[in-house]
């Protein structure tokens, strides 16, 4: 115990202190100071200065009584005491300070203990909780519940709907934030002792720092137990613990332990699917969206990701999307982007973002629009759809769209039922036996013509044909297979049963356009 520890708790009686270079000095015992007293290092001495043999070295840690006027300006390490203190008093006081460091060191050495068991932070705060005899409530600056105490708290039903939710109660942020408790326990720079003006329950409360940032908040409750000086010493290597803990957590190692990366993670998981509770969640953080939302991944296909690689990338997306948000989630890096309209010409045909991808090696996939955060998880899972097909189908691509891959998707579903060409439109399997056979180009040709029903200058230049040959083989097929192109239902099967050949062709040999199984 350094011997500051034990003057500052003797604040109330000393005369004089020692050299500042000597408060820190280290001491383990402590023996009653006699004339005939023989030094031993690491030993403090209680007594008065008559006392004071004359051959301890001048470092030794004292604590003397003033009963004469003997000069002790050699006495490096001397806390001088007043004549009117009773030397049995100090005694039993620092005897009383070495035990509470006693106790304060065995419960440090619990919640280390239990730190390094990697049972995570509610079994961390399930220890404190029994070693404080009162409940614990770790929250994030978010105010999501992290961990609190297993035993439930009768007398306050509210914390208790709390336990359910997973969250602080609306009315409990604003009661904090009317008390001013957050600033008020910045200021104090130690663990801060508060009662609640409408509860009139006490607390100690203290922030967690993560490399200096304010990340989450350890409350303790007085609730069965009165504190002492040692709770609150508890609290601050609490913190300590806790910020440690977090930092051992994937999910914020990856996410760097930004607010919004807990809602992001509830959305995504199904955990969290209440709009009313999403809707004060986005209050609390002052987080305001569009109706115009999109889900954009990205993804290292050849190489995965590792921790630094994702903090560059993310950075520097967020400058290109300034609002979005992200989060790394089943090993990609998840951008939640609200936009100023449904148009996704921002992400597919920006050339930084397209620049970007290409020289880092980078893979993404962009969801539809969406206007409600309810349905994150649904648009989540159109990015992976698009970017499975989508590979597959093309696997050089910098940006996946799922809007693109919808009818392939349509036709996955189908044939994990189905035989998918039970739903294919028959001229096409004509077409494709009738151009096998006389070594010619209709199927194509019909293919670009679907695509640009209304503009065939730009089917015809796809082709690499003139406007007038483009004509020649739509009137063709018409009087080969007796089909109406002018049907829009009919030029809906066919554009579906393309789509669906992509799909049979990427599963088995590409030359194979044979739809039958």
């Amino acid at each position: 115990m350094k011997i500051q520890k034990i003057i500052r708790k003797l604040s109330d009686c000393y005369l004089s202190l020692p050299e500042e270079a000597m408060q820190t000095k280290e001491i383990s015992e402590f023996t009653i100071l006699r004339l005939s007293s023989i030094f031993q290092a690491d030993t403090a001495y209680i007594g008065k200065l008559s006392d004071l043999p004359k051959d301890f070295p001048t470092d030794t840690p004292l604590f003397c009584i003033q009963d004469c006027d003997a000069l002790v300006d050699s006495y490096t390490c001397l806390t001088l005491l007043p004549n009117g203190l009773d030397l049995l008093d100090l005694s039993g006081k620092i005897s009383s300070i070495l035990a509470h460091e006693n106790r304060l060191i065995e419960h440090m050495h619990t919640l280390i203990s239990a730190l390094y068991s990697n049972k995570g932070l509610q079994y961390l705060t399930n220890e404190a909780s029994r070693i404080f005899g009162n409940p614990v409530i770790i929250v994030d600056a978010g105010y999501k519940l992290l961990a609190m105490c297993q035993a439930p708290i009768p007398s306050r039903p509210d914390i208790e709907q709390q336990r359910n939710l997973g969250y602080i109660l609306d009315s409990n942020i604003e009661s904090m934030k009317k008390s001013n408790l957050y600033e008020l326990t910045r200021m104090a720079l130690i663990p801060y002792y508060s009662r609640d003006p409408e509860t009139n329950d006490c607390w100690i409360t203290a922030f967690v720092y993560v490399h200096g940032i304010e990340f989450a908040q350890v409350s303790v409750m007085e609730l069965d137990r009165k504190f002492t000086d040692i709770d609150f010493e508890l609290v601050q290597f609490l913190c300590e613990l806790v910020s440690v803990e977090l930092q051992k957590n994937d999910f914020y190692n990856c996410n760097q332990g930004m607010m919004h990366s807990f809602l992001l993670s509830e959305l995504l998981t199904g955990e969290l699917n209440d709009a009313n509770v999403i809707a004060m969640r986005l209050a609390h953080l002052e987080w305001t969206l569009t109706p115009y939302l999109r889900v954009l991944t990205l993804t290292d296909l050849k190489n995965g990701f590792f921790d630094g690689k994702v903090q560059l990338v993310a950075q520097h997306m967020i400058q290109l999307l300034p609002d979005s948000r992200w989060i790394v989630y089943q090993g990609r890096i998840v951008f939640l982007i609200s936009l100023v309209d449904s148009s996704c010409k921002i992400i597919a045909e920006d050339k930084r973002i397209l620049e970007f991808l290409q020289v880092n090696g980078l893979t993404a996939s962009l969801s539809d629009c969406f206007s409600h955060l309810t349905f994150l998880r649904k648009y989540y899972k159109q990015c992976l759809t698009a970017i499975e097909i989508g590979f597959q189908l093309h696997s050089n691509k910098p940006v996946y769209m799922y809007e693109d891959y919808l009818c392939e998707h349509i036709g996955k579903i189908i044939s994990e039922q189905n035989d998918l060409a039970d739903f294919c439109h028959p001229v096409i399997q004509k077409l494709i036996a009738y151009d096998n056979a006389h070594k010619t180009s209709l199927l194509p040709t019909l293919e670009a013509y679907l695509q640009y029903v209304d503009t065939p200058n730009i089917a015809a230049k796809t082709l690499f044909i003139h406007r007038n040959t483009l004509f020649y083989r739509i009137n063709r097929i018409r009087e080969l297979f007796e089909i109406d192109l002018s049907d829009g239902d009919i030029r809906l099967k066919l554009q579906m049963t393309l789509h669906f050949l992509k799909l049979k062709t990427q599963r088995g040999d590409p030359k194979d356009q044979s739809i039958e199984g």
